[in-house]
């Protein structure tokens, strides 16, 4: 039987330069139109996005739509009864959830942490509540979604988010060594860590600290690093390509991560991917992985000094290439795109 699929991808800002959750979704997508058997899909999609995302799943029906409230409270009812939608998936929460919708919905979470959104946060367990079923990235969220939310475990399931297509990168050339971290001003990224701890680190190492992500240029990270006069060290690149992300993973030094929260933790699962020593706070994706590790463990707790020493002592540490290309594969296969978006498939054909 034949069934259609709508997906949101209208939240997604510039898919050339995805971060985070949209990294995921077009993952998950790029998954499901290399494995799609039977099923319609229909992709709708910003006036941004909706030509180039067209010629990536040629075999989709891309529509090119508005977003935010007009786009889920006039257009996608309509849509949804013009196009007979069977099951809409949301990729994340989204504001203005049409809860009157006649049609079954799927939702991925990535978190339940209260951030600076306070709208997203009040809507949150409603939006929960009206999912046929719920995807969690992680067996940590599904047991927070199980204790916190109160949420029947029949209703959830877990699938962790894959790693996409991973071969194409740009040949990034340093003209120093590097140490990176990926993240942006959210107070669980804890990035303002990685700048102090590389501040001591400073007069010993010759590296420099590229910064990538959402980090603005008036916020109180960037402050931080001319006022401590170490802007001549630490290089804030925005957000940037996958390709060009791709060519940092591979071509970095060591990697550091601080975050205070993470539901999955894409970006140190993609870096050790790309081989990369990693020096990291706890992360679901690689906790309920098994037999991986990082190459320095940080706690929570760890002030500056501490994590300086940890990735000090990565950094004076001979490179175990073999180790790293081994961890980098058992990563590979565990979280590939085909496995994954299968069991997406699943889900859909059987909510």
């Amino acid at each position: 039987m034949t069934y259609t699929i709508g997906i949101d991808l209208t939240f997604i800002k510039d898919h050339k330069k995805a971060v985070g959750n949209e990294i995921s979704a077009l993952s998950i997508v790029e998954g499901l139109h290399n494995n799609r058997g039977g099923q319609d899909f229909i992709i709708f999609a910003n006036q941004d996005n909706a030509k180039d995302l067209k010629n990536m799943y040629k075999s989709f029906n891309v529509i090119s739509t508005t977003k935010g409230f007009a786009f889920y409270n006039r257009f996608l009812p309509k849509f949804v009864k013009k196009y007979g939608v069977d099951v809409l998936y949301y990729p994340q929460y989204v504001h203005f959830m049409n809860f009157r919708l006649k049609t079954k919905i799927v939702i991925t979470t990535h978190g339940l942490i209260k951030g600076d959104d306070f709208l997203l946060d009040k809507l949150r367990p409603a939006m929960i509540k009206r999912a046929a079923k719920v995807v969690a990235a992680s067996d940590f969220l599904k047991n927070e979604l199980i204790k916190k939310r109160s949420i029947d475990p029949s209703k959830i399931i877990t699938i962790p988010n894959p790693l996409a297509n991973m071969t194409k990168s740009v040949d990034v050339v340093f003209k120093k060594k590097n140490i990176l971290a990926v993240g942006s001003d959210k107070p669980q990224k804890n990035i303002m860590l990685v700048v102090r701890a590389f501040e001591k680190l400073v007069p010993i190492i010759e590296h420099d600290l590229i910064l990538v992500g959402d980090i603005s240029g008036k916020g109180e990270i960037f402050r931080y690093i001319v006022d401590n006069n170490i802007s001549n060290r630490i290089i804030v690149t925005g957000r940037v390509s996958r390709e060009t992300l791709f060519g940092y993973y591979k071509n970095t030094d060591l990697f550091v991560n601080t975050s205070t929260y993470e539901g999955f933790g894409l970006a140190p699962l993609e870096a050790m991917a790309f081989k990369a020593p990693v020096v990291s706070t706890p992360i679901p994706s690689i906790s309920e992985l098994g037999n991986v590790q990082f190459d320095a463990a940080l706690n929570y707790e760890d002030d500056e000094r501490e994590v300086a020493n940890k990735m000090l002592a990565v950094l004076k540490s001979e490179k175990n290439t073999e180790y790293l290309e081994n961890r980098a594969k058992r990563i590979l296969d565990y979280y590939s795109l085909d496995s994954i978006s299968k069991k997406y498939l699943q889900v859909f054909e059987n909510v």
